[in-house]
């Protein structure tokens, strides 16, 4: 019996001995986790990151992630406020509050050497010099509703002058000036009519043949009760918003990219000027635009990726028309120079468009 009692014993201490000796061994490989802060968005973005794209990559690249809650403006300000010791790695910022960082010298550019998978995204997604990267793209079109058209036998769309189509009078839903997406789309029927950005006046010359056929002038940025009510035949809206609305409710709508080209908004991510782990947050930016993360973007949050190679699911394709060609129909705009003109324009817009 006593000899019983003594094995036990040592068989209990072996066994505590080797639980120490893995909890030590669990110590020293958090410890040797190199540590990255991320600041990005809540919402489905976070639950995003934190459930598919950390666990990931702190396994490949044996990092401990932190994860920083805020938006645009919110984390600018905590980049101000850290500026002379930072305490963050890598920021999300939209592309035209990223614009003002850049200039306020809070971010840095990436090392091209760790960019492997640079040369697989779309060109308006490399910001200039070197600094930040778009990782999920808004691109701009026309939504439809295709059981709408079928019954009456209207042509598809294919322009963004089709908004002015005397078949949709009283069917077409637009946003209002005071929605970011209204000022982009003044610039591309500007650009569809020989303007642009610098020379508004064919937008807004357009406009006026489009006014008859607008219902409403949203002024939220969701159309999607205008569509399920019968109203909108047509809104101006995004690739991604039409695929994330038709996913939750079914409902048949469509999506085309106008032939004179389209633009996007773009959530982007850049390395922290100063930033402690910046070897580490260039890696980050790397695996964020690979492939495998931006089908994983897609499928998560609908939202299209910046990678030429990664593949749309099957659903998403059958929404958006051609996807695979839209990137080369990609214009770029002067984003400052939108931000300039805004409250000229927008004091334009509601004594010439959006009158009582």
């Amino acid at each position: 019996m006593k000899r019983s009692i003594k094995t036990e014993l040592a068989t209990l201490l072996s066994a505590a001995a080797l639980a120490v000796i893995g909890a030590a061994a669990d110590a020293t490989s958090s410890q040797a986790a190199t540590p990255l802060v991320l600041a990005c968005y809540p919402g489905a973005p976070e639950t995003f990151f934190r459930e598919e794209i950390i666990p990931r990559f702190e396994k490949q690249f044996d990092a401990k992630v932190t994860y920083l809650t805020g938006n645009s403006p919110g984390t600018i300000a905590k980049l101000q406020a850290q500026k002379s010791d930072p305490q963050i790695d890598v920021a999300c910022i939209d592309d035209g509050p990223m614009v003002q960082a850049r200039g306020m010298g809070l971010l840095q550019a990436t090392d091209p050497a760790k960019l492997t998978n640079l040369k697989d995204i779309q060109e308006v997604s490399k910001l200039p010099d070197g600094i930040g990267l778009g990782w999920g793209l808004f691109r701009f079109g026309l939504a439809y509703n295709p059981d709408e058209f079928k019954k009456r036998s209207l042509p598809p769309l294919e322009s963004w002058n089709d908004l002015a189509r005397p078949d949709l009078k009283g069917h077409v839903v637009v946003n209002s000036i005071s929605i970011s997406y209204t000022p982009i789309l003044l610039t591309m029927l500007a650009r569809a009519n020989g303007g642009d950005e610098k020379n508004i006046d064919p937008g807004f010359a357009e406009m006026q043949k489009i006014r008859p056929n607008v219902f409403t002038y949203d002024t939220t940025a969701d159309l999607t009760p205008y569509f399920q009510q019968g109203e909108a035949w047509v809104g101006v809206w995004t690739d991604s918003e039409t695929y994330s609305y038709v996913q939750r409710t079914q409902f048949p709508l469509k999506f085309v990219f106008p032939k004179e080209g389209t633009t996007a908004i773009q959530t982007a991510a850049a390395v922290v000027a100063g930033a402690k782990h910046a070897d580490l947050a260039d890696k980050f930016l790397n695996y964020l635009i690979g492939a495998e993360a931006q089908e994983l973007m897609a499928k998560k949050l609908g939202w299209m990726p910046v990678n030429k190679k990664a593949q749309l699911p099957s659903d998403m394709a059958a929404i958006i028309a051609s996807p695979e060609g839209s990137g080369d129909n990609m214009v770029s705009m002067d984003w400052t120079l939108l931000g300039q003109q805004r409250p000229a324009w927008t004091e334009r817009w509601n004594k010439e468009v959006e009158t009582q």
